[in-house]
Parts: structure tokens; sequence; C-alpha cells
């Protein structure tokens, strides 16, 4: 049992250090593959003795057209302790990332680096991580002729740092613009900078007017829309929140509680409650009244909808105050989208009173009276018996 024990750790130890002797080779491949490209790299530079337009002389690393996105970081010691320029001119830059710059500055050793050739490459702006990293590097003159620098309003910030630091590139006389091919040096001119940036504003107050616009259109289209279908939202939000506690929205048609729910105006009341009440109640008509079968507070909608859905039937009784109220058409609209959402059609019954024109009836019951029963209340007394027999029968009907 020991013999086997021990056994066991001796294989686990053995595991762990072939684990770890694996890992240390890797690390070692890819550091020596680090390297080798760096080394070739290198071996693709090459050193030259050099005057600059000072009268300077130096050495000059050439790694132009080596076709790199990438400096080789692999320092050459003949050039420790001289005047040197650096020369990556028609490769593949398109910015000067913070590799490139640390690769610079890692050249500890060329205390005297002077010049950075960045001829025909594919810069078109400078960025502002790449400003940051331009002015740590102290001394030091950028030559940028060739490179397709944007010198639209949209890179403004790039090219303001560029005119604030125009000491620091030596050719902005050959930098051409890639829109109008004009020299970036010539823009910087004061006068000629001064039209530039007001130009540049105006065409940001343009845009930003007509975002103004299309915002403000969009939220009147909103509220429009939210005022025109407001009911219809809530409905199905009502409807929503019911199938969250699980509540069914649509009753049977043994469970309602009365045969009609009436709509009316306040001026109507009374004629609702002492002449069509009492009539329709001795007719075996259960009507659902405001002040005898409401309960207070709760949403107003669903206050609506609770009370269609207790009734076999919605009765309007439309005159000219009903008409007048904006809560007609509220009470209207909940009406007829609870009975098209439970396919329930034809269950709106529409009483005209006053001699009111159907003309001036609600669009809302205009637009579905082909599934509408309708009548008109009559001024002579002696048909009023017809009527409420014809009304009834229509509130009794499935």
């Amino acid at each position: 049992m020991g013999w086997n024990k021990t056994k066991c750790m001796m294989d686990r130890q053995l595991f762990v250090s072939i684990v770890f002797i694996y890992n240390i080779t890797n690390v070692y491949n890819k550091l020596h593959c680090m390297r080798r490209i760096s080394a070739v790299l290198t071996q693709n530079c090459s050193i030259s003795h050099f005057v600059d337009d000072c009268g300077n002389k130096g050495l000059l690393w050439n790694c132009s057209g080596s076709n790199i996105s990438k400096l080789p970081t692999v320092l050459p010691p003949e050039l420790e302790n001289s005047n040197t320029a650096l020369d990556i001119s028609y490769n593949r830059f398109t910015s000067l990332t913070k590799d490139t710059f640390e690769a610079i500055a890692a050249y500890s050793k060329l205390e005297n680096l002077n010049n950075l050739y960045l001829r025909y490459n594919l810069i078109s702006k400078i960025s502002e991580k790449d400003q940051r990293l331009f002015e740590s590097l102290k001394n030091l003159s950028f030559h940028l002729e060739g490179n397709p620098i944007s010198c639209a309003c949209l890179n403004i910030q790039s090219l303001k740092w560029m005119k604030d630091h125009q000491n620091s590139f030596a050719d902005l006389g050959k930098v051409l613009c890639v829109e109008n091919n004009h020299h970036v040096g010539h823009l910087f001119n004061d006068e000629i900078w001064r039209k530039f940036e007001l130009d540049c504003q105006s065409k940001d107050w343009l845009t930003f007017s007509i975002v103004l616009l299309f915002l403000t259109m969009l939220i009147f289209t909103s509220i429009a829309a939210i005022k025109r279908y407001r009911v219809h939202l809530e409905y199905v939000i009502l409807r929503l929140k019911k199938q969250w506690k699980g509540i069914p929205l649509r009753k049977s048609e043994d469970e309602f509680l009365f045969d009609v729910y009436v709509s009316y105006s306040e001026s109507d009341y009374l004629w609702i409650r002492d002449k069509r009440y009492p009539k329709l109640e001795d007719l075996n008509v259960i009507s659902w009244m405001t002040d005898k079968n409401s309960t207070p507070g709760g949403w107003v909608l669903e206050g609506i909808v609770n009370r269609i859905n207790e009734c076999r039937k919605v009765m309007f009784v439309v005159s000219e105050s009903f008409l007048d109220m904006e809560w007609s058409s509220y009470a209207v609209k909940t009406a007829i989208t609870h009975a098209f959402y439970n396919q329930r059609q034809g269950f709106i019954v529409v009483l005209i009173k006053d001699g009111v024109a159907l003309e001036k009836l609600p669009e809302e019951l205009k637009n579905i009276w082909w599934c509408i029963e309708y009548f008109r209340w009559p001024d002579e007394e002696e048909s009023n018996e017809v009527i409420l027999k014809r009304l009834t029968k229509a509130l009794k009907s499935d």
C-alpha cells in the first residue's frame, strides 16, 4: 500500500516536470521566433552616411520599401552614440501605433535620433493617441510627404494639432491634402485656416440642424401616434398584465353579470336613471349604472374593460352632449378595441337621441357601422314602447 502511494507521488512529480519543461520550451521558441523576425527585418534595413537639411552629418538607418507595418526591435550596434535618422518610407504604416513609438523609445542608445522619415505610407491623420506619442519624442523631426492626409472637416482636430506643431514637420510644404491636392502648409495660413474653420462650423451647424429637425419630427410623430393609438397601446398592456396574472379578459356567455353596459354623458344621466333604467328593468334587462355598480379608484381603461367584460352588450347613448365629451371618444375606442380583440363585433348597440345626424357620429363608430345595431329614440311618447321592445330584444340576444 505504501509503495503504491510513493509510486503515485513520483508519477505526479514527473507529470508536473514534463509540463514545466514544455512551457519553458514553448516560451523559448516564441522568443526565438520573434528574434528571427526582428533579425530578418533588420537585415532588410541598410545603414549609410547622410547629411541632413541643416548640414549635420550622421548615419541613416534605411528600412524604406521593406513592406513592413511594424518597426524592427533589434538595434544595430554601429548606430549607438551617433546622429541617427530612421527612414521607414514606402511601407504600409496607416498610423503610428503605440507599438511603433515604444519601439522607437526602446532605442535608448540612440540618444541623437533626430529624423523620422514616414514618406509615402498610408497615414491619413494624426489621431489623439498618436499626438500624445509624438509629443513624448523630443527634438525629433517628422517627414510625411506622400501620405494621403485628409483635410476634411471630420479631421479638423488632427489638422489643428499639426498646425500647432508645424515645427515638428519638416516637409509640410510637400504634403498634399487627398481631397484637393493642395499643400497642407497652405491650409495652415492664418487667413485660410480661419475660413476653413468657419466653413466646418457651418457644416457642423447644418448637420446639427438636420439632426435636430429629424428628432423633432420623430418626437411629434411619436406623440401623434401615441395619442391616436393610445387606447390600443393601453389595451395591449392590459392584456399582457392580465395574462401575466392568469386572468382571462373574455368571459363565457353564462358568466355575464349584466345585460348591458350603458355609456352616456353627464347631461343625460337623469334621463337614463329616471326614465330609461326603470323601463328596461321592467322588461327584465339588467343594466350597469355608474352610481349603482362602479368601484372607485383603479386604472381608467381597466375599469371600462372590466365593466364591458361583465356585460352581454354595450350601449352608447349618443346625444349632442355625448359628442362634445372627450371621454365618450375614449370609451368608444375602448369598447371597439375590446370587441375586436375578443371577436365580439356584434355586441355594440347605439341609441341616438336629440335628432343627432348619423354624419356627426364618432368616426370609430362609423368605421364599424356594418356590425352595429342602432336605434333612434323618437320624440313621440307613444312610439317609445315599440322602440323599447326592439331594444330589449337586441340587448338580450347573444
